[in-house]
Order: structure tokens, then sequence, then C-alpha cells
């Protein structure tokens, strides 16, 4: 069950964004929803141990929610969610490559 949650709170955050944008008019507001995805990632899991991985989701958040509020630089500061997946790359880019072994006498 915890899965299936897990996978579907993407959805359920485009959702609940598109609510908040369309009959309330707050869609800059709406955005702090999908805080929601790192954060039931992070807590759906059967891996309890809290992670730089796990992590780097929320800073990025923190970091937008600093320029957006602090400096009300929220248009540039969007771009601080495409590291997200530049840092998951660099620096857990070999956990997810499963190896795989290809001899000669496969191939034919």
């Amino acid at each position: 069950m915890k899965k299936r949650i897990n996978e579907a709170t993407p959805l359920i955050c485009v959702f609940l964004y598109l609510l908040l944008g369309f009959q309330y008019e707050e869609w800059l507001w709406g955005l702090f929803v999908f805080a929601l995805i790192p954060l039931s990632n992070m807590f759906l899991t059967d891996n309890s141990a809290i992670t730089i991985r796990t992590l780097v989701p929320l800073i990025a958040i923190a970091v937008f929610l600093v320029l957006w509020l602090h400096f009300d630089q929220a248009h540039p500061g969007w771009l601080v969610f495409l590291l997200i997946p530049i840092v998951n790359t660099i620096a857990f880019g070999r956990e997810n490559e499963k190896e795989e072994t290809l001899y000669d006498d496969d191939i034919y």
C-alpha cells in the first residue's frame, strides 16, 4: 500500500496544484504542494535511513523558498530544481547502474 501511495504522490500533487491555482488563484503558493513528493518518498519507503540522496530535493526546495520569499526571485529560482537530477546523476550514478556482463559467446 505504501508503494502505491508513493507512486501516486506526483499525480496527487499535480491535481492539488491545479486545484489551488484554478480555484483559489494561488499558483505560486501551490508550489508548496510539490514538497510532498520527496517527503512521501522519505517517509513511505522501507529504508528508514535519511541519506544525502533523500535530502537533495528538500535542500533544493529550501533554496527555492529562500530565493522566492527573501529575495523575491521565484522565476530564476526554479532553476534550482534542475540540480536534483544533476546531483543524483553525478554523485549516485554508479548505484543505479546494473552490472551486466556480456561475453562474446552471448552475442551470437
